[in-house]
């Protein structure tokens, strides 16, 4: 107990004690995050895998109704 009263009347240690394991907590969460993030990227998820073929199939439909749309443009131009 009276570390810590110590460690209370000593701002500088404080500060210093403070900044050292707030530096460490950020350093510890990120690459906490990133682990976390190559995990999901590495494992093989159904679920997202069907949601990136979603998004292909849209770009295919999109670039199809653009197609379209320019042939009607240019029958109409006509």
């Amino acid at each position: 107990m009276t570390i810590f009263k110590n460690y209370l009347k000593d701002p500088l240690s404080t500060i210093a004690v403070n900044t050292t394991l707030l530096i460490f907590g950020i350093i510890f969460f990120v690459l906490f995050v990133f682990t976390m993030i190559m995990i999901e990227e590495t494992q093989e998820n159904p679920i997202r895998q069907e949601h990136i073929k979603q998004h292909d199939d849209e770009q295919v439909k999109y670039d199809q109704m653009i197609n379209l749309l320019d042939s009607i443009n240019n029958k109409l131009d006509d």
